[in-house]
């Protein structure tokens, strides 16, 4: 089993837990870990070999496949894990639910209630998994509740930390058993108002205890043997010359309560559909392989119209552009027209997917179009964007993340075409080593390198050799001629205000006289897409004049900023658009500039015409401060009085007029006279 080595502080396994139960042999294994040697992916060696020390490999460097098959001790172990899963069902109901005043509840009633109806769940299947083990081997159902209370309790850290949920408040007192009845005899309802039932008793299957101790001696076994070597193994335990264990539990089993059994028998059992899919499901480290077996699978149309479904995922184009090196590419192809929309590259993935999302935005602004509704993806760069942009509704609005199932995604057939019907007639191309076809077997040619700037050319122009090729099925058009003119009409908006705090760049600035600098250019305020003037402007102003605001942007392909917002703590405030910035001689000046300046104007005159209102609104008062400025008079200069009154005069200033580059002709004066006139 995996552990941690003290030396180099690494979760690693050893070479022989590897072999065979994963590869064929150590030359295999080391051919794989020689591949990856000097790249910050692959499988990792941890320790050489030899001399009394044993081969540790990193755990954490394996396939995800083989993790899963061999088990990570890291991982909870509470047994309510293995049963818990988060209720979607619940957060509808509870969304929905309304008292008799037709009031709802409130968004942490109901992230209370969804984990608190989720665990529920778990805990009902926990019972009864273990009421059927402790009856069927004979047991009592002594101390059942209180081994709940102690899962359910300790089942709070595993919420916390490895779920990135609440913690359920569950009463663990008296009260746990009747509330857990309560939940089974009356659903959802239960946690919101009490009701009474009367339990339900779980209707029991005792299957065949015989079945069960087969299934776990062709399990349990790290040879991985066989059906006839378990038939022997069953003989040799009914006759006493073997013995039998359940290790979770200390238990041994009695061979007078089992039946004999003929070889046939057990092959027959063993090998059954229903033995299979849970032996199987231990014993297979080849996830695709089981998944192929024994899930089935969904079978779809293809999309009718373009930006219906976006299918993304990463990819090495089959060319070396160094000894051993491959050039990493992240893309995007619409189903509906088969066409790339976005494609990113780089010489490793750190850092690529964000540089998709964000390249994925820009493409689509530049077209003039709104992201698409579907999104299907891989787990392993997209897992921690799923409580962020990836949650459905803000970038996309329905989002699929499968967890290493190739044919899940659409695109991974496209990669297939693009491998075998451009790419292999370049040069350099690299053949699989294990495939069918034998025209795509590697070959005797020499390996050919090509250099890395040339390798990006050559796949962006296969990029768009794809796109205008003939789209599958309909005829005489391109893939891209199909993207353009069949965009579904029922498109969203993108949501640019949900998804720039976790894919836009982030900016400091403030805002002067309504207006807020940003990369070298000047923005107004105002939302969707409208400047703002009159007492919607004075709102915003209210909130960002003169103070310091987080901007987050998003620029175009030309390096230019197209979108850009004021956020407060992640709170969005506004909108900035480009300050218009008409040709100065009247004579220049096109319609289009007319209105950007009388738009101007408008956005000015708000904010005198405020300043006025302002400066109306005061009164005058008169201020006497009878207050004495010194503690006494003990110091005294000859000549000089000290019990004087000062001047309650008003002192006027002179307002000085300064230089504005939105007052008009018209309203420049000389003096004071214009300052008069306006403050009037």
């Amino acid at each position: 089993m995996p552990h941690f080595c003290s030396k180099n502080n690494a979760y690693v396994v050893t070479l022989d837990e590897l072999i065979p139960e994963f590869w064929k042999n150590y030359n295999s294994l080391a051919n794989e870990i020689w591949r990856y040697k000097d790249k910050d992916y692959g499988i990792k060696r941890v320790q050489y070999g030899g001399n009394g020390r044993q081969f540790l490999v990193d755990f954490d460097s394996l396939p995800v496949t083989i993790q899963e098959a061999i088990g990570d001790d890291r991982k909870s172990n509470n047994p309510l894990e293995k049963f818990f899963k988060l209720d979607g069902n619940s957060e509808s109901y509870y969304t929905n639910y309304t008292y008799p005043d037709g009031s709802y509840l409130s968004p942490k009633a109901i992230q209370q209630y969804i984990v608190n109806a989720s665990v529920l769940q778990a805990l009902l299947k926990l019972r009864a998994a273990r009421e059927f083990e402790r009856l069927s081997k004979g047991g009592t159902l002594r101390g059942l509740t209180a081994s709940l209370v102690e899962d359910a309790q300790s089942f709070n850290e595993v919420l916390e930390k490895r779920h990135k949920l609440h913690p359920h408040n569950i009463p663990t007192s008296k009260r746990f058993i009747s509330k857990l009845n309560n939940f089974n005899d009356n659903g959802y309802d239960a946690l919101i108002k009490d009701s009474e039932g009367k339990r339900k008793k779980n209707a029991l299957k005792n299957d065949d205890r015989t079945q069960v101790l087969l299934n776990a001696m062709f399990t349990s076994q790290e040879d991985k043997p066989t059906p006839r070597k378990i038939a022997d193994q069953y003989n040799a335990f009914l006759s006493g010359y073997l013995e039998s264990t359940d290790k979770k539990h200390g238990v041994m089993f009695d061979p007078k309560e089992f039946k004999k059994l003929s070889e046939s028998s057990i092959r027959k059992f063993l090998t059954s559909w229903e033995s299979e899919i849970g032996t199987h499901a231990i014993r297979n480290g080849h996830a695709q392989k089981l998944i192929q077996k024994f899930i089935p699978y969904h079978s779809f149309e293809q999309a009718k119209k373009s930006g219906q479904l976006l299918s993304i995922d990463d990819r090495q184009p089959p060319f070396h552009y160094e000894n051993g090196k491959r050039l990493w590419f992240y893309n995007a192809i619409d189903t509906g027209s088969e066409a790339f929309t976005c494609w990113v590259y780089g010489k490793t993935k750190e850092g690529i997917i964000l540089d998709f999302y964000r390249q994925l935005i820009r493409n689509y602004h530049e077209w003039g179009m709104n992201l698409p509704d579907g999104l299907e993806c891989e787990r392993s760069l997209n897992s921690s964007f799923e409580n962020t942009f990836l949650k459905e509704g803000l970038m996309f609005q329905n989002v699929r993340i499968e967890a290493n199932k190739a044919r899940a995604k659409r695109i991974e057939s496209y990669y297939r075409e693009l491998r075998y019907g451009i790419e292999k007639q370049h040069e350099g191309w690299l053949a699989r080593p294990h495939s069918r076809s034998e025209p795509n077997q590697t070959s005797n040619a020499k390996k050919k390198i090509i250099p890395y700037n040339q390798l990006v050319k050559q796949c962006l122009r296969d990029i768009v050799t794809w796109n205008n090729m003939e789209h599958s099925k309909i005829k005489g058009k391109t893939r891209w001629e199909v993207f353009l003119e069949t965009q579904d009409p029922n498109l969203k908006p993108t949501n640019y205000k949900a998804i720039l705090p976790y894919l836009g760049y982030s900016e400091k600035s403030s805002c002067k006289a309504g207006i807020v600098e940003l990369q070298y250019n000047k923005w107004l305020l105002g939302d969707n897409g409208e400047i703002f003037t009159g007492s919607k402007l004075i709102n915003l102003m209210k909130t960002v004049e003169q103070k310091d605001v987080e901007i987050y942007y998003l620029d175009d392909n030309e390096g230019n900023v197209f979108k850009a917002m004021i956020y407060n703590e992640r709170r969005y405030v506004c909108e900035l658009l480009p300050k218009p910035k008409p040709p100065r001689p009247h004579i220049a000046r096109t319609t289009t500039d007319n209105l950007e300046f009388n738009l101007m104007a408008r956005y000015t005159e708000t904010v005198t015409s405020f300043m006025k209102e302002q400066k109306n609104a005061l009164i005058d008062v008169f201020v006497d401060d009878k207050r004495s400025k010194t503690l006494n008079n003990k110091f005294k200069i000859a000549g000089v009085e000290t019990d004087y009154k000062e001047s309650t005069e008003p002192v006027q200033e002179v307002p000085t007029l300064k230089e504005d580059e939105n007052i008009t002709d018209n309203q420049i004066s000389t003096g004071n006279s214009w300052v008069s006139a306006f403050l009037k």
